[in-house]
Formats: C-alpha cells, sequence, structure tokens
C-alpha cells in the first residue's frame, strides 16, 4: 500500500465507510438563537439565495470528543436564514475549527466557510454555561447561558444548511467558475437537552467581520451533551454564477488588513 496514491480499491473502501455520512460523537454543544435584520439578511445572502420570511439566526460553539473519521476537535458557527426556490434553510457566515483536518473536510467535501481557530470551548459551572472562539487574538464569538429547564425528545433532521461550494481563481480575486450550491442535511440526537436565557456578541476583529451582524434579540439558548450528530453526503442542486458570488467569497479567506 502507498500512501501518496491510492488505489482503487482503496478509494472504493472509503467511500463505503462513508457512504451514509459522517458522524460527530459524544458532543457537547451551546447553542443560541437570536434576530437580525432584514437589511442584514439581503446583504450578506448571495444568489440564488434570498431571504425568508423569518429573521431568526442561529450561532454555536461545540466540542466534538469523537468522529468516525477524524480525530476529536472544536467548532463555531453562525448562521443567517435564507430560503432557495421556498425551501427555508440556513447559510453559514463562518465555521471556525481546531484542526487543519476538519478545516479541510468541510471546506472541500461540503463547502462550509471554514478555517483554523487557536482556541474554541466550552465550560460550565452549575447552571451556568460558557462558550467562546478565539481566533487571531479575538474573541469573535461568545454565549453565556443560565439554563432554568430540560427539553426532551431531541432526536431528528435539522433544518437544511445551503452551502456555495468555490475556490479562488488562479489569480486569487474571485471565484473560479463555476461555484455550486450544495444542499446539506444533519441529523442530531441528543439525551436531552436544556434551555435557558442569556446573552451572545460578536467581537469585533480585523479578519473575521461577524461584528457586522447585529444581534436585535436573544431567543432562546440551549445546552446538550452526549450526542450525535450525523452528516450525510451533500446534494448539488445548482451552478451559480462565479462572478455573482464573487463578492461573497471572500468569508472564506482572510482579507489582510
Amino acid at each position: 500500500m502507498m500512501g501518496l496514491v491510492r488505489s482503487k480499491e482503496e478509494i472504493n473502501k472509503r467511500f463505503k465507510q462513508y457512504e451514509k455520512g459522517y458522524q460527530l460523537l459524544d458532543v457537547k454543544l451551546l447553542y443560541a438563537m437570536y434576530t437580525t435584520t432584514m437589511e442584514t439578511v439581503e446583504r450578506l445572502l448571495p444568489p440564488p439565495l434570498g431571504p425568508a420570511d423569518i429573521l431568526a439566526c442561529k450561532a454555536f460553539v461545540a466540542e466534538y470528543h469523537k468522529t468516525n473519521f477524524i480525530p476529536p476537535y472544536n467548532e463555531a458557527a453562525v448562521y443567517i436564514p435564507c430560503q432557495y426556490k421556498g425551501e427555508i434553510g440556513s447559510y453559514c457566515l463562518a465555521m471556525p475549527v481546531t484542526t487543519d483536518i476538519a478545516m479541510i473536510g468541510g471546506r472541500e467535501v461540503y463547502g462550509y466557510p471554514k478555517k483554523i481557530a487557536e482556541s474554541i470551548s466550552i465550560t460550565r459551572e452549575g447552571n451556568e454555561v460558557h462558550g467562546l472562539c478565539i481566533r487571531n487574538g479575538f474573541p469573535i464569538i461568545e454565549i453565556k447561558g443560565t439554563m432554568t429547564g430540560i427539553l426532551e425528545s431531541t432526536e431528528g433532521a435539522q433544518g437544511p444548511d445551503f452551502l456555495i461550494k468555490s475556490i479562488l481563481d488562479e489569480k486569487g480575486v474571485g471565484a473560479r467558475r463555476n461555484p455550486i450550491l450544495v444542499r446539506q442535511q444533519n441529523y442530531s440526537d441528543f439525551e436531552k437537552i436544556e434551555v435557558g436565557e442569556g446573552s451572545m456578541s460578536f467581537g469585533e476583529s480585523k479578519y473575521d467581520y461577524l461584528h457586522e451582524v447585529p444581534i436585535d434579540q436573544v431567543l432562546a439558548i440551549m445546552y446538550m451533551e452526549n450526542g450525535i450528530i450525523t452528516m450525510p453526503p451533500g446534494e448539488v442542486i445548482a451552478e451559480v454564477d462565479a462572478e455573482d458570488y464573487a463578492p461573497y467569497h471572500f468569508i472564506k479567506y482572510d482579507w489582510e488588513p
């Protein structure tokens, strides 16, 4: 067996291993639902995605203590609502992670706008839970919650994510033809979900511009442990005009100040 060039048999074995999707195991997750403005959503959504009638956004900080494909890693994410041909879903604005293979896999397989962060963590003392993502020295995502209740029966499908999978062109100034729109539907199973109240913030950074998303109201804070998240293969549903997408492409890169 050679490592730099894989055989057809090895590729087929890998396909069989992951044909039903990737799994994140022993998941710890702190989740916030919040609202922003319609003006913000309309400004940040790339075509062919359009705004949904709702303004409920989501963000999370997560620890994946085990997976079926790579070593453990941590992750944070920020989404805004969208719709494509009438189906309501979410568009991911940012997804920092703590390992390079998690970044590469998420970007190259599904199209998530992943970047490396030096620290992503969740801490808990009593009913107080704190999630923090620090990237390039800046605390860009922070969620705080006080847990006050429990939800049961938490197994089921999450709303679909709509992602645009693309790479920079050879000059490094725009998306190479042709980006594709990917629909990704994940499934989660947690023993319980704790719910409560709290706050969240996007710290200002010269590398990540999440602070441009105003937080009007935090609707709910949720905390989950001992969960499983299954990520089936994504589905290509459209091609995207590279020129139209070029202004939105750089959420996946740092624009040097």
